[in-house]
């Protein structure tokens, strides 16, 4: 992150107080997200009761209460919804649907985020949101950025007024029929829209990443790296992975390569592959990376 540091010059102090503000704004610019528990089966903090002539209202992303006229509100039961129409939205009258309730919160709760890769990845949902993945295979964790701030998906932190201007990049599986689709606004993510389980549940958008250096071609439907000279390079998500970059035909191409031992990461300061003292769950992730 670079910040300006021309303080010093004939104008003296009203120059050195100008650049400490400016080096304060530029500095508070890109954030870090705020780790969130995204909401599932529990109730909402402050659920709304039951009104005159309600007869259902949402008091969780899955949960309803059934308006029986009881004395008080408490006295009203409450269930979950059943699997077939698993989330209670508010904007259909506080009904068990196949949709999620557009509020924030459920829609991002909707499913648990698949990691396909080490790393972050954009909240296809949300603009202000983002994933930390520590395993292939395994549930990213949740982040999101303060107020007035949305998710830089290219220097990874969250940025003041990002999109403002420029519209919400999100993901949007209607009416898509290409098997991988290049996200918005990064084309180092890419996605694919996972059917549900019959025609009236909404697909589900599952990110991928290239990793730094390589970007999703939707003509050759595959990442394409961009290699900086020759050498061999790592695989950002992959740490069994590494790119060969040469020379054919004149032009500088790139192959992807896996190292060849079942338990070896490929170190990049040494560019060779290595045996790698790891945890199980992560000697996982190397084998399937």
């Amino acid at each position: 992150m670079k910040t300006w540091r021309a303080c010093l010059g004939a104008i003296g102090v009203l120059l050195v107080l100008t650049c400490q503000v400016t080096s304060q704004i530029l500095s508070d610019e890109f954030v870090q997200g705020i780790h969130r528990q995204l909401r599932t089966g529990e109730n909402f903090d402050d659920p709304k009761p039951c009104a005159p002539g309600q007869l259902t209202v949402c008091v969780g992303c899955k949960n309803i209460k059934i308006c029986i006229g009881a004395e008080t509100d408490d006295g009203n039961p409450e269930q979950a919804c059943p699997a077939a129409t698993p989330h209670c939205n508010s904007e259909e009258g506080g009904v068990c649907s196949t949709i999620p309730d557009p509020l924030e919160e459920c829609a991002a709760a909707a499913t648990d985020f698949t990691c396909t890769a080490i790393g972050k990845f954009p909240d296809p949902y949300t603009c202000d949101g983002y994933y930390y993945c520590e395993t292939v295979g395994g549930i990213g964790d949740a982040y999101k950025c303060p107020t007035g701030y949305n998710y830089n998906s290219k220097v990874q932190l969250c940025q003041r007024a990002f999109g403002a201007f420029g519209g919400c990049q999100t993901v949007n599986c209607t009416g898509v029929t290409a098997i991988f689709t290049q996200y918005p606004g990064n084309p180092q993510y890419f996605f694919y829209c996972k059917p549900g389980a019959d025609d009236m549940v909404p697909k589900e958008p599952i990110m991928f990443s290239c990793g730094d250096g390589a970007s999703f071609d939707v003509k050759e439907n595959k990442c394409i790296y961009k290699c900086p000279r020759e050498g061999l390079f790592k695989k950002e998500g992959s740490p069994a992975s590494y790119y060969q970059c040469y020379f054919a035909g004149g032009r500088l191409v790139a192959k992807e390569k896996k190292c060849p031992g079942e338990d070896q990461v490929f170190d990049d300061k040494k560019k060779t592959c290595l045996k790698s003292t790891m945890t199980e769950s992560f000697r996982k992730q190397v084998s399937s990376g």
